[in-house]
C-alpha cells in the first residue's frame, strides 16, 4: 500500500489540475503540458495513470457528476421551506440557478464543457439535473411535465447566467422571465413585468434580426468563420478583413473594437444559422412566411426534435464560454444570452398580437425553452421520444395561454 501511495498522490493531482484548467479556460486550456504543470508531474504520468489525455478528461468529467451529486445534497434542503405552489417552484428555480452559477461556478462551467465537448458522461450529468427537477416539481405538488419545463429552462440559464456582466440588472431580467415562465407554464398567478428583460437588451445592445447593414453583416459572417476555425483568441481585426476579403480599414469602422468584433461574431451565427435552416431542402420555411400558428408550431417542432442539435447553436455556447471568462468580453456575453428571440419575436407580434414588453418577453422564453431542449433531454433512454414529449408539452400550454390573451386583446404584459 504504501509503494501505491506517491501513484494515487500523482492520479489525485492530476484530475484536480485539469479539472482546475478545464473550468477557468476550457477543454483547448487543458493540454498535456499545461495539465503535468499545474500538478507537478511529468507529461508521461498522465498516460501511465490514465492511458491519454481524453481519459483523464472524462475522469475530470465523471467526478464532476459524483461533485454534483454531493453538492445537491447541500444545496437543496434550502429550497424546502419554500410553499409547495407554482410560485415555490418559480422561487426554486430562480435559487438553485442562482446558487449553481455562482457557489458552484466551476463545477457548472465544467459541466458546460462537457456538454458542448459531447462528453459521455454529459448525458449522466444531465440526466442528474432532470431527476432533481422531477422530484422537485413533485414534491411541491406539481406534475413531472412541470419538472421537465422546469429543467429546459434551467439547463439553458445554467449556462447563461454565468454571465457577470450587470449583476443586478441580469437578476431582474431573470426574474421577470421565471415569473413569466411560472405564469404560462405553471399556471402560477400573473405578476406584471418589469420590462428588465426589456432594458436588459436594450443595454446590452442588441440588434432586430434584418437590422445590421448588408455589409456589417459580411464582416459579422467572417467574423463568425475565424472564431469557428482558429477559436477566440484568433478573433483580430485582420484576420476578419481576410477572411471577408475587405480591408482593415472596413473592419474597423464597423467593429471598432474586439468587443465590437465579438458582438459581430455572435451576429453572423445567428444570421448564418438561420440561412442555413432555410437553405436546407428540409428545413422550416422562411421567417417572414411563419403566418399561421400552425406553421409556426410545425417549424419550431422540427428545429427542436432534429436528431442534433444545430452547429451554429454549439458554435454560439463555445463562444459564450469563451467570452464568460474574460472580463473585457462581458458585454459581448451579454449579447449573446439577450439575443434569444430576436428571430422569434417578429412571427409572435404578426400571428398573436404580441407587442411592447409582452413581446419581448414572450419571445425570450419561449425562444430559451426551445433552444435547451436537445440538451435537456440528452440523458433520456430515448432523446428522440423525449425531445418530441418536451415540445409538445411547451407547446400545448404557450398556444392555450397565447389564444387566451390574443382573444382577450392582453397583447401587453402590464395589461395582466
Amino acid at each position: 500500500m504504501r509503494a501505491l501511495e506517491p501513484q494515487d498522490n500523482t492520479r489525485t493531482r492530476l484530475i484536480a489540475a485539469a479539472a482546475a484548467l478545464v473550468a477557468e479556460g476550457g477543454i483547448a486550456a487543458a493540454s498535456a503540458r499545461a495539465i503535468a504543470a499545474l500538478a507537478g508531474a511529468s507529461a508521461s504520468a498522465i498516460n501511465y495513470n490514465f492511458g491519454n489525455i481524453e481519459r483523464l478528461l472524462l475522469t475530470v468529467f465523471e467526478q464532476g457528476v459524483d461533485d454534483t451529486r454531493t453538492w445537491l445534497k447541500t444545496v437543496a434542503p434550502q429550497i424546502a421551506p419554500l410553499p409547495h405552489t407554482p410560485d415555490g417552484g418559480a422561487w426554486a428555480l430562480r435559487h438553485m440557478l442562482a446558487a449553481w452559477t455562482s457557489d458552484g461556478r466551476r463545477l457548472a462551467l465544467t459541466y458546460q464543457e462537457a456538454i458542448t465537448a459531447g462528453a459521455a458522461p454529459a448525458a449522466a450529468w444531465t440526466r442528474l439535473w432532470r431527476d432533481f427537477w422531477i422530484d422537485t416539481t413533485q414534491a411541491f405538488g406539481l406534475t413531472a411535465m412541470d419538472g421537465r419545463v422546469l429543467h429546459a429552462f434551467f439547463e439553458h440559464e445554467a449556462l447563461y447566467n454565468l454571465s457577470a456582466w450587470s449583476p443586478a440588472l441580469e437578476s431582474a431580467a431573470l426574474a421577470d422571465m421565471v415569473d413569466h415562465l411560472a405564469n404560462v407554464w405553471l399556471k402560477a398567478p400573473h405578476r406584471p413585468s418589469r420590462d428588465a428583460i426589456v432594458l436588459a437588451e436594450r443595454t446590452a445592445g442588441t440588434r432586430p434580426y434584418g437590422s445590421v447593414p448588408p455589409a456589417a453583416m459580411r464582416i459579422a459572417k467572417a467574423a463568425a468563420e475565424v472564431v469557428e476555425d482558429k477559436g477566440l483568441a484568433g478573433l483580430t481585426h485582420r484576420a476578419v478583413a481576410t477572411r471577408a476579403g475587405v480591408t482593415t480599414g472596413s473592419v474597423t469602422h464597423h467593429f471598432r473594437s474586439i468587443e465590437d468584433l465579438v458582438a459581430g461574431a455572435i451576429r453572423g451565427q445567428v444570421q448564418a444559422m438561420t440561412e442555413e435552416a432555410i437553405e436546407r431542402s428540409n428545413g422550416p420555411p422562411p421567417i417572414d412566411d411563419l403566418l399561421t400558428a400552425d406553421i409556426l408550431i410545425a417549424a419550431l417542432r422540427q428545429h427542436v426534435t432534429a436528431d442534433t442539435p444545430s452547429p451554429a447553436v454549439i458554435r454560439r455556447r463555445r463562444l459564450f464560454l469563451a467570452a464568460v471568462r474574460r472580463e473585457e468580453l462581458a458585454l459581448a456575453g451579454a449579447v449573446i444570452r439577450f439575443s434569444y428571440g430576436g428571430t422569434l419575436r417578429d412571427s409572435l407580434g404578426r400571428i398573436y398580437g404580441f407587442s411592447g414588453g409582452a413581446l419581448v418577453l414572450q419571445a425570450g422564453v419561449l425562444a430559451r425553452l426551445m433552444a435547451s431542449i436537445w440538451f435537456a433531454c440528452a440523458g433520456d433512454e430515448d432523446p428522440a421520444a423525449a425531445r418530441l414529449a418536451l415540445f409538445t408539452g411547451i407547446e400545448a400550454r404557450f398556444s392555450a395561454q397565447a389564444g387566451a390573451a390574443c382573444n382577450l386583446g392582453h397583447t401587453d404584459v402590464s395589461d395582466g
